[in-house]
């Protein structure tokens, strides 16, 4: 058989097949009063080609749509349809020629491990229910839907029931909660155990979770390669939404539990036809080419949501076509705090078309947002792949208070996920939230920009192939700089940038000026002092930060900005990761010799400006309470202000007191305590972000891996003994290992996270001088 370039075979084609949905039949189903055509029309949008109707133990969700489409047709035979009956028949008859719908079922097994069932359409409901009562289901419980049964039959017993009943077997989420590799290996049952589990001659596919971060020896679809010893049967590896939902749950929705939706995770299959024939007929082959599973990430999730018309304040899906109008939604976006806008969707509808050149259309956006806004936001710029089409996606952040006004008179705001244009009171907020960040007067008569003559500034930015590009104007211009690339100036150069990018240092209030020129920091590196500066246009509005000046560079009006700020208190030298060229000063930092090492509970604050942070804590009433304190601007006093409530604190405060999660380590985001009384856990993965699809049970977790060490230490430090943190004002660290550390944070809302095993080597900013603070660097 021939095939072209793409690997399509004549005769086939790639189909998107979801085979693991959950219907209202089943017990756990989170949405109840969704409908069998709801289910059909979301996989219709999903782009799915075939689905399987898997519910817990039952085949009763299939059976519901088969008696309600039998009976509007009897009426339509009868002449007794009613026109909304009608309406219902014509959609089921619509999308079932456009989707094939499998019956099956999700068989719990003895051991608890469940068993994926499939079958052809034409088989009959009583035979797919014989088979369940074969299996050991009690004939009073084939229409409950239940997840539990008890005195089931064994997983292998099973694959070969199912197999002779004509059937696909698929072992579900294999490598999660309930999968036949996490069962064996949670009943500590031996090898050959496990390679009867997933090799069986019965078995036809594995399904995994996390199909492509999961990387553990057993719980990785890369180990059923065929190239193991005692696993020499290859198998189909593959993924299902296990759907129990409509769409997928944002993030802190529900309980943890079944947050995919639909088509979530889908596979694509090489068919010559989308019917259960040929679907078997590619399952007991050889031909591993011809299924392929897409890889998927939170910013493709984002498109989702905005595909399937959820409105958002924060987040836009435009054309391509619409790009000349594009800088009204940009500066919409930066005048509620900033946002996400993603070029290339379909000009109607919730399809997507894509963007031809997007080079081209973000240096269009770039002199679009140049001509037609003032001030002008911060602009990232990243190419993302969705569904084998190219989208921009450009992140906007507020470089500026609001308001950003347009060329056109108009300020633009979101309302109900479009860009409208600001109304008067609108308006009125928007420039008392400027007043309130310390936004200076237009009126500033200031000289013009005279550049100093040494230190680097951060001319542009941008996200390529998932790395930024830096671009900096040291003595000349050098372009395509990555943040890895860096070292000595220009790495802290690029450090700075980063945290005003990401918003985490408030450049407004740090900043003392005179005229347009400002000092920003003063800092010692060995004998020599440095300096941050700063400049503004006429309006008022930043546009130059020079990092590392030395005074030599100066000119004279420079020089007489420096000169007032004499007296100032100046800086250790700045720690940047990455700058090797600061290893020689090390000692400087450190205690004291002879000190006495900080006790645990110990607690510092930690400053940024003149203000600190020392505590945050509830009252008897449980309100959150800050500590704060605040230097004299001689440097020289220091005054308390204990037990602030959270609705006196101003943003620079709150710039203070929120830091970004570390991106190494794993945090214990929630445990559920489920109806049996055991406790489930769910996960972030810092390095990624992504939260663990289903909760967790600690057996289920692979003996010696950090995800276990993080649950087990969650439940000693559910609640947090402050005693035994080290505490840097709203920061800490406990259980200090050689390479790796344990970190904490307490949030504005009072709320603990501890993020374990964080890898020393990997903390940046705060997180790495907190550990400086303590000298465990």
């Amino acid at each position: 058989m021939s095939q072209n370039e793409n690997g399509v075979r004549d005769g086939m084609r790639w189909f998107r097949v979801d085979l693991h949905i959950h219907t209202p039949a089943s017990e756990d189903y989170a949405e109840p009063d969704a409908t069998l055509l709801d289910i059909l029309q979301e996989a219709e949008r999903r782009g799915l080609d075939i689905i399987a109707f898997t519910d817990h133990n039952t085949v009763h969700g299939y059976e519901l749509m088969r008696q309600e489409i039998d009976f509007l047709m009897a009426l339509e035979r009868q002449q007794r349809i009613t026109d909304e009956e009608r309406v219902r028949l014509d959609e089921y008859r619509r999308l079932l020629a456009r989707i094939t719908v499998l019956p099956g079922f999700e068989f719990t097994s003895h051991y608890g491990a469940h068993i994926l069932a499939i079958f052809a359409p034409d088989r009959p409901i009583s035979l797919i229910e014989a088979t369940l009562l074969q299996l050991g289901v009690p004939p009073e419980l084939l229409k409950k839907g239940a997840c539990s049964i008890a005195d089931t039959r064994h997983v292998t017993d099973a694959y070969e029931i199912i197999n002779r009943a004509g059937g696909i077997v698929i072992a579900p989420h294999a490598n999660g909660p309930n999968g036949v590799i996490t069962e064996t290996l949670r009943m500590g049952t031996s090898g050959q155990a496990r390679v009867a589990a997933t090799q069986h001659p019965a078995l036809h596919a594995l399904e995994f979770v996390n199909f492509y971060t999961d990387h553990e020896k057993f719980t990785s679809p890369a180990f059923y390669n065929g190239k193991t010893d005692h696993y020499e049967r290859r198998m189909f590896c593959i993924q299902g939404s296990d759907a129990h939902r409509l769409r997928r749950a944002s993030a802190g929705e529900g309980n943890g539990w079944h947050r995919h939706g639909v088509g979530d995770r889908y596979i694509e299959a090489l068919l010559p036809a989308t019917t259960f024939a040929a679907l078997k007929e590619l399952f007991t082959s050889q031909e591993f080419d011809r299924v392929r599973v897409p890889k998927r990430d939170q910013k493709q999730w984002e498109v989702d949501t905005l595909r399937s018309g959820a409105s958002s304040e924060r987040q836009a899906l435009r054309p391509e076509s619409s790009a000349a109008t594009l800088w009204r939604d940009i500066a919409a976006l930066a005048n509620v705090g900033g946002g996400t806008l993603i070029v290339g969707g379909a000009d109607a509808g919730t399809s997507i078309s894509g963007v031809s050149n997007p080079e081209q259309l973000s240096e269009t956006l770039r002199r679009s947002v140049q001509e037609h806004l003032t001030p002008r936001p911060y602009l990232t710029f990243e190419l993302i792949n969705y569904e084998g089409r190219d989208l921009l996606r450009v992140e906007v952040r507020a470089s500026e208070p609001p308001p950003y006004l347009g060329n056109d008179g108009v300020i633009y705001t979101r309302h109900d996920g479009e860009t409208v244009s600001a109304d008067r009171s609108e308006i009125i907020q928007l420039c008392r939230r400027a007043l309130a960040e310390g936004a200076v007067s237009p009126l500033d008569n200031g000289q013009e920009l005279d550049l100093p003559r040494s230190g680097v500034e951060i001319v542009d930015a941008q996200k390529r192939a998932g790395t930024w590009l830096y671009e900096v104007r040291d003595l000349r211009t050098t372009a395509g700089v990555t943040r890895d690339r860096a070292q000595g100036l220009w790495a802290y150069a690029i450090g700075r940038y980063e945290d005003l990018r990401d918003g985490r240092v408030d450049l407004q209030s740090q900043v003392k000026w005179k005229g347009r020129l400002g000092l920003w920091r003063a800092y010692r590196q060995g004998n020599r002092t440095k300096y941050d500066l700063v400049h503004r246009d006429a309006n008022g509005v930043i546009d130059h930060v020079f990092f590392g000046v030395s005074d030599w560079g100066l000119s004279t009006s420079w020089q007489a900005l420096i000169g007032d700020r004499a007296t100032d208190s100046i800086e250790h030298e700045p720690r940047s990761f990455g700058d090797e060229t600061l290893a020689d000063d090390h000692d400087a930092f450190e205690e004291p010799a002879g000190d006495p090492a900080p006790a645990w509970g110990d607690r510092r604050h930690r400053w940024r400006g003149r203000g600190g942070l020392w505590r945050i804590s509830r009252d008897a009433q449980g309100q959150v309470r800050f500590d704060l304190v605040m230097r004299s601007k001689e440097g020289d006093g220091i005054k308390e202000y204990p037990g602030v409530s959270r609705d006196r604190l101003t943003e620079a405060w709150m710039n203070l007191i929120r830091v970004p999660r570390p991106r190494t380590g794993i945090e214990v985001v929630e445990i559920i305590t489920d109806d049996h009384g055991e406790r489930r856990f769910v996960f972030r993965n810092l390095r990624t972000g992504e939260t663990s699809n289903s909760p967790w049970r600690l057996q289920d977790i692979e003996e010696g891996t950090v995800r276990q060490y993080a649950a087990r230490m969650a439940l000693q430090d559910t609640p947090l003994d402050e005693s035994k943190v080290r505490w840097w004002g709203n920061l800490g660290y406990l259980r200090p290992m050689r390479s790796q550390i344990d970190l904490v944070y307490r949030d504005e809302d009072g709320v603990d996270h501890i993020y374990y095993a964080a890898r020393r080597d990997e903390l940046a900013f705060e997180w790495r001088e907190l550990l400086e603070e303590y000298g465990e660097l």
